[in-house]
């Protein structure tokens, strides 16, 4: 499993470029290989090599151009062997059901590898979203007066610090309508015994 995900990182880290002509080469070699075996030993399941590699480390479309290029490269190694059909109709269907087939698996690995991806990244952001809840569902000890939080270290923080340190949030500040009235109080009684 972990050579399988070393191949697959040193692949994904390559650019588009060498990838292309990677699934250019493949497919060049597979079709020498079926052109020199002639059309009585059928290797067209080895198409399916290069097809993969544009659908995984590159893009739906490209693996449905090497699909086409790849039913191409079937037809051209056949004709050069010297297979010949009875009727063109025959050829064509069969050159059609390739075709068929492998822009289907095309399809179907790139939705695999879509949602592999996909499941990846919210597995990472659950995980996250976990560290977070449990670094707030310890037990805070919280000044029962000033209402600053303990840290590990034995440092007496305010809330609004220790919350951000520990999670993304962000603080702004308002006022409750009860503390509002509360504050209002308070200052008038201030006006009034300053004499303003």
């Amino acid at each position: 499993m972990k050579q399988l995900k070393q191949f697959s990182e040193y692949f994904e880290n390559k650019s588009k470029p060498f990838l292309i002509m990677l699934d250019i080469a493949l497919l060049l070699c597979i079709g020498l290989v079926d052109h020199i075996t002639g059309y009585e030993i059928g290797i067209s399941l080895f198409y399916l090599i290069p097809i993969s590699f544009a659908a995984w480390f590159g893009s739906r479309l490209r693996s449905i151009i090497i699909s086409s290029l790849s039913v191409l490269t079937i037809a051209v190694a056949d004709f050069m062997a010297g297979k010949e059909y009875h009727h063109l109709f025959i050829e064509l269907w069969n050159l059609l059901i390739h075709f068929g087939f492998f822009v289907f698996y095309a399809i179907v690995l790139s939705l695999v590898k879509t949602n592999l991806y996909e499941r990846k990244r919210l597995i990472e952001e659950l995980q996250k979203t976990l560290s977070e809840v449990k670094q707030l569902s310890e037990i805070l000890p919280i000044c029962s007066y000033c209402k600053k939080i303990r840290d590990d270290e034995g440092y007496w923080e305010g809330v609004e610090t220790y919350i951000s340190k520990h999670t993304d949030t962000l603080f702004s500040h308002g006022m409750c309508p009860e503390c509002a009235e509360k504050v209002m109080k308070e200052f008038e009684e201030f006006k009034k015994k300053s004499g303003h």
